[in-house]
């Protein structure tokens, strides 16, 4: 099984504009990822410790949740990308977040968790 390092702050269900949900919330996040093959790793992404466990860990992916905390979980997603070499991936920042995608070009940005990719 894959392991997935997951940085999130407790967050509800978010919707769209639209009203179709963009997250599920952190705990059904981590229910859905784990019946999607994924082994899941569950941290708030306070920084430098999710470095520190992908290191230790070695995980197949990391995906960074940034509804809430959204500096924290930004930050750690473009040091993340940079300073090791599992695939990093968002969601929760905009499509069209231009400042983002300059910061951390290698991010994999998501519209929502189920676009997350098997290693």
């Amino acid at each position: 099984m894959p392991k997935l390092l997951f940085l999130s702050v407790p967050t509800d269900e978010v919707l769209s504009k639209e009203g179709k949900v963009r997250f599920p919330g952190t705990d059904k996040a981590v229910e859905e990822l784990t019946a999607a093959g994924w082994e899941v790793d569950l941290m708030d992404p306070l920084w430098p410790k999710p470095l520190e466990r992908a290191k230790e860990t070695s995980p197949d992916a990391i995906l960074v949740a940034c509804y809430k905390a959204v500096p924290r979980s930004r930050d750690a997603a473009s040091m993340l990308s940079r300073m090791q070499d599992a695939p990093v991936y968002t969601v929760g920042v905009l499509q069209k977040d231009d400042a983002f995608r300059t910061m951390a070009p290698d991010v994999g940005v998501l519209r929502n968790i189920g676009e997350l990719p098997q290693s």
